[in-house]
Parts: C-alpha cells; sequence; structure tokens
C-alpha cells in the first residue's frame, strides 16, 4: 500500500500489491506507459474537494462485474465507521447484494428474500446481523440506518486516455453504476473535439492537466448498488 497526502488530506492509494494482504478487491497488474504517468500526477495534485474529516482511499484498477475501472477514489467518513464490528470484515458480495435490496424496498421477511434471490439467504442474513448491518423487526428483516453502516461520501471514477478518448467516455458512463461521479482524465481537450460536447450528454466530467473541463453530473445517492457497497467496505479493510 502506498500512501500519500496533499496538504491534510490522508490519501491511500491500494492496487495489486495489497491483493494478499485484506479481504478485498482483485486488480488487474499494472500497465506501464503514459497513462498511468497521468493517474500519478492525478493522484498527487488530488485536484477534488475532500469534506473536512474525510479520508480518501483510491483503488487502482480494481476488479468488478462490469470490468477494471482506472481508478476508484472513495471520500468517506472514518467516524462513522469507529464501532462498526470486525464481522464486518468477512461479508461477501452476496452479503451486500442483500443488503442493497434491503435498502431499496425496506424491511422483509426471509421468505420473500428467498423467492426473489432464488437461493436460501439464512447465511447472508446471519453475517449481515453479525456485523451489525441488519436488525429483526418482528418477521421482518430490515436495515440499521444508513449514517451507522455506510461511511463512504462520495465513490469518483476516473477513465484516463492519452488520445482515444472514445473509448474512456463509454467506461466512464458504465462506472455511474455505482460512482456518485465519473470523469474522464486527458492531457488536453483537442481542437474541435466533440470530447466536451459528448461528456456533457452522458453526464460524465472531464480533467485535463491544466483545469477541470466540464463537471460531471453529480448524485448524493449512495449507494447506488451493492457495487456501491462493496467500495464502502474495501475502504473501511484498507484503512485498517
Amino acid at each position: 500500500m502506498h500512501t500519500s497526502a496533499k496538504t491534510s488530506v490522508r490519501l491511500k492509494v491500494v492496487g495489486r500489491e495489497l491483493t494478499d494482504a485484506f479481504a478485498g478487491p482483485s486488480f488487474r497488474p499494472r500497465r506501464l506507459g503514459p497513462e498511468e504517468e497521468l493517474l500519478d500526477w492525478f493522484l498527487s495534485e488530488l485536484p477534488i474537494k475532500i469534506s473536512a474529516g474525510c479520508d480518501v482511499v483510491a483503488f487502482r484498477e480494481p476488479r468488478l462485474a462490469s470490468g477494471f475501472p482506472d481508478l476508484v477514489i472513495v471520500i468517506w467518513d472514518g467516524r462513522r465507521a469507529e464501532r462498526w464490528r470486525q464481522e464486518r470484515a468477512t461479508l461477501a458480495p452476496v452479503d451486500l447484494q442483500l443488503a442493497h435490496y434491503l435498502y431499496l424496498i425496506g424491511p422483509s421477511t426471509q421468505q420473500r428474500l428467498r423467492r426473489v434471490f432464488g437461493r436460501p439467504m439464512g447465511g447472508s442474513i446471519e453475517r449481515l446481523n453479525a456485523a451489525g448491518i441488519l436488525r429483526a423487526r418482528g418477521a421482518k428483516w430490515l436495515l440499521r440506518p444508513l449514517p451507522t453502516i455506510f461511511a463512504a461520501r462520495e465513490i469518483i471514477a476516473v477513465e484516463a486516455k492519452m488520445s482515444e478518448w472514445r473509448g474512456a467516455l463509454m467506461q466512464a458512463a458504465l462506472n455511474t453504476w455505482f460512482a456518485s461521479s465519473s470523469y474522464v482524465l486527458v492531457p488536453d481537450v483537442p481542437r474541435r473535439s466533440s470530447l466536451l460536447e459528448r461528456a456533457k450528454k452522458l453526464g460524465i466530467g472531464v480533467w485535463t492537466k491544466d483545469f477541470k473541463a466540464a463537471q460531471p453530473t453529480k448524485t448524493d445517492q449512495l449507494p447506488r448498488s451493492y457495487a456501491s457497497w462493496l467500495f464502502n467496505e474495501w475502504a473501511w479493510r484498507a484503512a485498517k
């Protein structure tokens, strides 16, 4: 794990070298080159606003069901996690899928959950309950209040490209399934390029080495999917 800081911001960068250090994501091997250097520059500058009291964990090319985003930055409030139970470290993706489902629909019985997921969910319920994420209310299970179990304030996805930005723009749009904001990072915007126009239509931000060329469409709705929960848990485990 590489630890860096810009002013008073605490930043931890997590990549393939930490694969065996904690129960988190797997990573694509580092690929040296100009795009890697561009991401290094972005992390050294960290040109994003960090809320007071929050820490930052950045994941380099973590593996998701949708592929390998170049960079995912989690801004999270460690104060919310001070009383989290150690049992959270054993939660699996299927457990977080159940947590997100309950976040979306509210209290549910175990029988209904089995019908929805098509398999017994008793193990997930037991793990989430032991981790302090669920609680029982009569015959139903429900999440505890979100501010006590979800510490991520923002999840920012970044896709870096030196020139062929169209593919990066499509990947950046795909990243909005878990991120509260998504960017394409390029050295500069070529003249007569349609990058900014296309990014605006997709709600994607554009960063260059000189300035933020386009603002993304940001959402305060987190978690957006079970992958948002994954990054919430991975940031906590990495910080520990």
